[in-house]
């Protein structure tokens, strides 16, 4: 699903995109690559395209925010799913 919608400014179309319970992916279309990254920076999706959609590499996770799923597909963070981390901390003294 695409949406396309037109707003005032840019607080308001990143407040738009951000109230919505999913979070998988967005666009960013843009001149100003300044401005692309930092709108990017401040919405809620697991990934963020500039200037482009759909774009996919191995070597970066894909996964959404929010509703849109857990974890993260592709890249060595998907093998998160299948580990636990454990700290032990030994004290050598007396």
């Amino acid at each position: 699903m695409v949406t396309v919608e037109t707003f005032a400014d840019e607080e308001e179309a990143v407040r738009r995109a951000n109230d919505v319970p999913l979070g998988l992916s967005a666009s960013v279309w843009t001149e100003n690559a300044r401005r692309g990254h930092d709108v990017a920076a401040r919405l809620d999706f697991g990934t963020v395209w500039v200037n482009s959609h759909l774009v996919l590499a191995a070597e970066v996770p894909w996964g959404g925010f929010k509703g849109s799923g857990y974890g993260r597909d592709l890249s060595p963070y998907a093998l998160d799913d299948y580990s636990r981390t454990k700290h032990v901390m030994h004290h050598h003294g007396r």
